[in-house]
């Protein structure tokens, strides 16, 4: 058996379009929003237990964050999840890290508001339901029959599919390695924690590449 997955902040409908899985009925499984949501073949979203609940205080938090965040802070609504992002934000030093410290802080005083979660991403942090979903829960669902299982990963929402690598390898033996595609974006964190380092998204490519030749055998 083996399976190929997209696990993804993203929501499943921008998965399904940007990797044409209905044009081409690819056998890849795409989930979206950490695992929340996860894109079939014919294109429609299949929901985690108890996610629906949750949008209407994902609605009420995103409108307090654009109330509230300092000016210039995107707030995304990504329906079951809303991000604050400072990616754009033209302060740098002693005046971007204040912004920063604000945008957390607002953050995590919405989500306490709400029961909501936060989630640290690329200059940006999350704010999910409590429903013990992520990255990590996936690899752990998809895994823990094979005998072998990589995972390529860029950012801090990676780091739960790098634990659940590790649970799989203590607990069931399973072969894994955990791969860190590194930028300028990437966080230490990451790039320590794993055992194979690609220079950028490039280098990602040519490795899936690379690795597809040389399982395939026609």
């Amino acid at each position: 058996m083996a399976v190929v997955v997209v696990v993804s902040g993203r929501p499943a409908r921008f998965l399904a379009d940007r990797l044409e899985l209905t044009s081409y009925r690819s056998p890849l499984r795409a989930f979206g929003l950490h695992g929340l949501e996860e894109c079939l073949p014919d294109g429609s979203v299949r929901l985690r237990t108890g996610v629906v609940a949750w949008r209407p205080v994902i609605a009420t938090a995103g409108d307090q964050l654009r109330a509230t965040l300092p000016a210039g802070i995107l707030v995304e609504d990504k329906e079951y999840g809303v991000t604050a992002h400072w990616r754009s934000i033209g302060a740098s030093g002693s005046d971007l890290e204040a912004i920063v410290a604000r945008t957390k802080e607002v953050v995590l005083g919405v989500g306490a508001e709400h029961g909501l979660l936060p989630r640290p991403g690329k200059a940006s942090v999350e704010l999910v339901p409590p429903l013990g979903i992520d990255k990590g829960t996936v690899v752990t669902e998809l895994c823990g029959d094979l005998e072998r299982a990589t995972y390529l990963g860029d950012d801090d929402g990676d780091l739960p599919a790098y634990q659940a690598l590790d649970t799989l390898r203590a607990s069931s033996g399973v072969q894994t390695v955990k791969i860190a595609v590194a930028g300028a974006d990437a966080p230490r964190s990451l790039v320590d924690a794993a055992d194979l380092v690609l220079d950028g998204p490039g280098a990602a490519v040519g490795f899936l590449i690379a690795l597809a030749a040389r399982l395939y055998k026609p």
